[in-house]
């Protein structure tokens, strides 16, 4: 398969990797090249800046998250499309610090993709060359192709840093003046969404002009038209597999699933077809669009609502996914929607499945206190109180083994996710959790709030290396494996 593609990787985080993957995406997509952009690891947000450069929905390319499903991931999403990946963090930054699982390189070593060098080059002149020279002979199946020289400070700096490149044979394929540098808006969960409108105004335009005049995109083509054939078949189970931590997705006091769950393909097709509730608006936008697809292949119909913005669930959902976000800068309006509360009170009530995650956890609960400390009233399904702090409760990788049989699956399953919160739940009584939580080998805490009908937690899944999940989950609804 004949995928065009591309790796921007930087020397560390704050180089400048979205704003300009998301310019780099913007101007190809006016030279009329079919764009698709990718994000390597867990970020939600990144991936909307994508979006709005390229026009259809970018995808995340984590290792962690999906597992050997990932290559076929890609595959599936880059077909007929040219392929832009914004990397993370530095470009060998991974899971650990003797091991490059999981980064930049990683991914871009496993999907034989070229990469271009993005050097914050403020301060430089011929250490730039050290610099690059060791990125490109740090791991020897690892080549940098091209670099990108940003934030240079003028034209006799550009030659400085030009003059010492040229002996190692990399190309320099742009250089961006500092003064030209644009920033993203950020808040305590990193950029703003690109969603939320007017911030945003022109500036994807901007910089797609900015990287026209700066970079040589006859050169970026070319190095993506380079690439060699992508293939399926060149991937070994070893090289698919290969982590700190075990890859795999199952249980560990079962091999599998029951038979229900693994002839559920057969059954589903004959059934018709799961509606999936999502609530997607301001407050809840955090999903992987791979995982919405797969529910899709899977005879699902994903049924769109707002709890900020409607006055009820739509009508004969079979269950409902609540997704993170920031329900806590919309705590009027959700508070003050008493119709639609009421909505998802009965919907609760009727025994069907709710699955939430992070913002849509806190949501669930008896109310919300922003960093203000204005605390409002939530839904109430769970007893507990989340409230926002100044310091993060949570961040990275995450292992979660079910504690006991729920609506996704048997109890000691397990899963891979990742967590990133400033807030905190406190209970006012005892509950059941969903998940044990591991951070690498060690046990960690257990985590979130799990009853017949409701799973909710701070862990992040992404269904699409866990398709296991929602087969249980659909092939539930007729009774067939219960809850």
């Amino acid at each position: 398969m004949k995928i065009p593609r591309i790796v921007l990787a930087g020397t560390h985080s704050g180089v400048g990797k979205t704003t300009l993957a998301t310019g780099l995406m913007a101007a190809l997509k006016k030279r009329n090249r079919p764009i698709q952009g990718y994000k390597v690891g867990p970020d939600y947000i990144d991936p909307s800046y994508h979006a709005a450069a390229t026009g259809r929905a970018s995808h995340n390319l984590d290792r962690w998250l999906l597992g050997e499903h990932l290559p076929s991931v890609f595959a599936q999403s880059a077909k007929e499309r040219w392929a832009v990946i914004e990397g993370v963090m530095g470009m060998f930054d991974g899971m650990s610090g003797t091991a490059g699982f999981g980064s930049t390189a990683d991914v871009a070593k496993l999907l034989q993709a070229p990469i271009v060098l993005i050097v914050d080059a403020s301060s430089m002149s011929r250490s730039v060359a050290a610099l690059v020279h060791g990125f490109n002979s740090f791991d020897p199946q690892v080549k940098v192709q091209g670099v990108i020289l940003n934030r240079v400070k003028s034209t006799a700096q550009e030659k400085i840093l030009r003059e010492a490149l040229s002996d190692l044979q990399i190309p320099v394929v742009g250089v961006l003046p500092k003064e030209l540098s644009l920033h993203l808006p950020e808040r305590h969960l990193g950029l703003i969404p690109v969603g939320e409108g007017e911030l945003l105004e022109g500036y994807i335009e901007t910089l797609s002009e900015l990287i026209t005049q700066h970079v040589d995109l006859d050169q970026v083509e070319r190095l993506m038209l380079g690439a060699p054939e992508f293939s399926l078949a060149f991937l070994d189970q070893e090289t698919l597999t290969t982590s700190t931590c075990s890859a795999s997705h199952s249980s560990i006091f079962d091999a599998s699933l029951n038979d229900a769950t693994k002839s559920n393909s057969t059954t589903q097709a004959q059934n018709k077809k799961f509606r999936l509730g999502l609530a997607r608006d301001e407050a809840f936008l955090f999903y992987y669009q791979d995982a919405l697809d797969l529910a899709e292949r899977l005879n699902s119909i994903i049924i769109p609502f707002s709890p900020l913005h409607d006055l009820s669930l739509p009508s004969d959902l079979d269950g409902i996914i609540l997704g993170g976000g920031f329900p806590e800068l919309h705590l009027n309006r959700l508070s003050e929607n008493h119709s639609f509360l009421n909505s998802l009170r009965a919907f609760a009530e009727s025994g069907k499945p709710i699955y939430a995650e992070c913002g849509g956890y806190m949501y669930l609960g008896k109310s919300i206190k922003d960093f203000e400390g204005n605390e409002l009233p939530m839904v109430g399904l769970i007893p507990m109180k989340a409230e926002m702090t100044k310091r993060l409760q949570g961040i990275g990788y995450r292992k979660g083994v079910f504690h006991k049989d729920n609506f996704l699956g048997p109890r000691g399953t397990i899963v891979q996710g990742h967590e990133f919160h400033y807030s905190r739940v406190v209970y006012d009584q005892e509950y059941s959790p969903v998940y044990e939580l591991f951070k690498g080998d060690q046990a960690d805490r257990m985590e979130g709030y799990a009853r017949d009908n409701i799973i909710a937690s701070y862990l992040h899944l992404h269904f699409s290396g866990h398709r296991e999940l929602f087969e249980h989950w659909f092939a539930s609804r007729s009774g067939r494996l219960g809850v």
